[in-house]
């Protein structure tokens, strides 16, 4: 997998991977409305502090996955949000590809000490896919209503000496 810069057209890719409010917000948490339409994400990808990567399948060229980092340099972390790969190839890697391409892009540029991020506790793909890579943590930090269901949100951290 590549890492490019998202560019506005890759959010048309992302948004056909939403089929529905449930998947909506296990992507991104309460940060979108439903029906999530291309003006939130192009809202969303005009935040200066972040840096936004979209993952390039290296044979074909599709777009595969997408992440964000964001950088608390007084901290020396990076916070990694917004994980999502092509749902019609789960089960690839792409995942595992994503998180470790956006590692060394981190490491590449800053001075990064840890890596954090959030994930629902009932999101058992991600939560072990991230325990795999040395993420620890479960602490629950935030509840977000879907339906009738209260999902939590855990924090997981990596610090650097743990990066596979």
């Amino acid at each position: 997998m590549l890492l490019k810069p998202t560019a506005v057209d890759d959010v048309d890719v992302f948004l056909s991977w939403v089929p529905d409010k449930e998947a909506m917000v296990r992507w991104s948490g309460p940060t979108f409305s439903w029906p999530l339409n291309r003006l939130q994400l192009e809202d969303y990808l005009t935040d200066p502090h972040r840096q936004y990567w979209t993952g390039i399948d290296e044979t074909t060229g599709a777009v595969v996955g997408h992440g964000s980092m964001l950088f608390d340099d007084e901290a020396q972390s990076c916070r990694l949000g917004f994980i999502i790969v092509d749902p019609g190839r789960r089960g690839e890697g792409l995942g595992r590809r994503l998180m470790e391409q956006l590692a060394a892009t981190a490491f590449k540029t800053k001075s990064v000490g840890e890596f954090t991020l959030g994930v629902y506790a009932n999101n058992s793909p991600a939560r072990s896919l991230y325990e795999s890579l040395g993420f620890r943590g479960s602490e629950v930090v935030m509840r977000t209503a879907v339906g009738d269901e209260m999902w939590e949100v855990i924090s997981m951290t990596q610090s650097r000496e743990h990066q596979n």
